[in-house]
């Protein structure tokens, strides 16, 4: 094939598996670039709210298949440098998702009841490309925020989504 060179196919080749080893260990695709910055903005924001809560990303649960949000709000709990942990089994108060463009609303749709049955209390769903932040709780039709404030009533969180979507 023209263009084809051996570098051009050893990249591909690493890209490809680096991209594999991500999904595998994590179950959901490599994050995008809007994926990331919007990732920063939210835990940013979030942290003003450190003297309540404790604040994690990218922390796996331990949940059958596994399951890795990208932001959790667990209660307020001492946190022990000297002793990690691979996977909690102590369940956040909210699981936050953000949607890239790789990802389809098929795999939340699949963790959005296994997170609640969990004794997950709120679940958002972040979707950067439309500027738009849903909670859901259990049993109810859930919150949509396109500007303004966010309400979070598991936790009594508020955050400005103007501040998180600013370009």
């Amino acid at each position: 094939m023209e263009g084809v060179t051996m570098e051009n196919t050893e990249m591909l080749t690493e890209t490809t598996k680096e991209s594999s080893d991500y999904e595998l260990e994590r179950g959901k695709p490599m994050p995008s670039f809007i994926h990331g910055i919007t990732q920063a903005k939210l835990l940013v924001a979030l942290s003003k709210h450190e003297g309540s809560y404790t604040i994690g990303s990218e922390i796996t649960l331990d949940l059958k298949p596994r399951v890795t949000p990208d932001i959790l709000i667990f209660r307020k709990r001492k946190v022990n440098f000297q002793r990690d942990e691979k996977r909690v089994s102590e369940m956040p108060l909210t699981a936050i998702e953000i949607l890239s463009g790789t990802q389809g609303m098929e795999n939340f749709d699949e963790k959005l009841p296994r997170y609640f049955e969990a004794g997950v209390q709120s679940v958002w769903l972040v979707q950067p490309f439309i500027k738009t932040i849903a909670v859901f709780l259990p049993n109810e039709e859930p919150r949509v925020f396109t500007k303004g404030e966010l309400n979070d009533p598991a936790t009594g969180i508020s955050l400005n989504l103007d501040e998180i979507f600013k370009s």
